[in-house]
């Protein structure tokens, strides 16, 4: 079978298309054939090198994917072949191939109805409810601002935080990306390239700040966000696209305590033993989509042998939504800009 590849980290053009054995479904596994596999920041941090939990190389990256169950193994009678699904790789990723043999536990139906190209983006989904249900514990009426509106979890999180009955403000980094988070039903947005985000967000909270930031950069300037939040407001780090914060967050927090501040580090590793979460994190956004609550946003769908030039978009930072892989596709599907 086909396979992308790291046999180093750098940039793009390190992904490597290879000829590998197809994997075979041993006991209690399911091997999948891949629709839609996700491409996302944790795969942009493996193929740099910077992600916390570093594959030994040569590594087949992607942690989402969905697709059809091709053959059980012993053990396995909760599928049959044929069935769609879903699949939550994310402690051992392995999924930008044509094929995944995964732990049955790991592999979830997909409900009637729900598109696998759709289904190819529930991770993201994931892990933006675990932030504002688990991480944040968020109540309606209260304020969140999201940095990166305009990407995949980010998407995700302006989406299920409406739903939540939350103000939303979005963040983002150009015109078209202010248009497409207003379309996906942001309160607010602001252009940080063209506006003051203090300002900003002072302006629309009356000066009371957000109860929640939820930010996926980190570096130089995440202890800064501090000043944005509200009495007893939350600032959650979820990415590391500039790295890690420097070590002085915690006298930031310090020297702002009569406000009360909390900083949380939130990671979807931390549901790597809860196979029983994610089903039932999966199943509800599942009912969501089929409501009209959620519905996600795709803003590319690329063959696998394209995984370089996914990577190259996803590093421009231009693309809105969620971008895909798929081994079934010849030519690549790019969305028209927002506005």
């Amino acid at each position: 079978m086909k396979a992308v590849r790291l046999h180093e980290t750098g940039g793009p053009g390190v992904l490597q298309l290879d000829e590998v054995p197809t994997p075979v479904a041993g006991p209690g596994e399911v091997l999948v054939r891949a629709h839609s596999i996700g491409v996302g920041i944790a795969d942009q941090l493996v193929r740099t090198g910077r992600y916390p939990w570093m594959p030994a190389l040569p590594s087949i990256p992607g942690i989402e994917m969905s697709g059809t169950v091709a053959a059980l193994g012993a053990g396995v009678t909760r599928f049959r072949e044929g069935d769609p699904v879903v699949v939550s790789a994310v402690p051992e990723r392995n999924c930008y191939a044509e094929y995944l043999a995964a732990d049955a536990d790991w592999v979830f139906p997909c409900a009637d109805g729900i598109d696998l190209a759709a289904a190819g983006c529930l991770i993201n989904y994931r892990v933006a409810y675990r932030i504002l249900h688990a991480a944040a514990r968020v109540r309606a009426g209260e304020t969140v601002a999201v940095v990166g509106a305009a990407g995949g979890v980010g998407s995700a999180l302006v989406q299920l935080a409406k739903a939540a009955g939350l103000i939303v403000i979005a963040l983002v980094r150009s015109p078209a990306k202010a248009a497409f988070a207003a379309a996906e039903g942001a309160d607010h947005v602001i252009d940080t390239r063209n506006e003051d985000l203090g300002e900003r967000i002072g302006a629309i909270t009356q000066g009371r700040g957000v109860d929640l930031f939820v930010d996926p950069v980190g570096g130089e300037n995440f202890a800064g966000h501090l000043d944005l939040l509200a009495p007893v407001g939350m600032l959650v780090l979820y990415g590391l696209i500039d790295g890690w914060p420097p070590d002085a967050v915690f006298r930031a927090q310090r020297e702002r305590m009569a406000r009360s501040p909390a900083v949380r580090l939130f990671s979807i590793h931390a549901y790597d033993d809860r196979p029983d979460v994610t089903g039932a994190d999966l199943a509800l956004l599942m009912d969501m989509i089929a409501d009209g609550m959620i519905r996600p946003a795709i803003y590319a769908e690329f063959p696998l042998a394209m995984a370089a030039e996914a990577h190259r978009l996803l590093d421009g930072g231009t693309a809105t939504g969620k971008i895909l892989l798929q081994p079934g596709r010849t030519e690549p599907r790019i969305a028209a800009p927002a506005g």
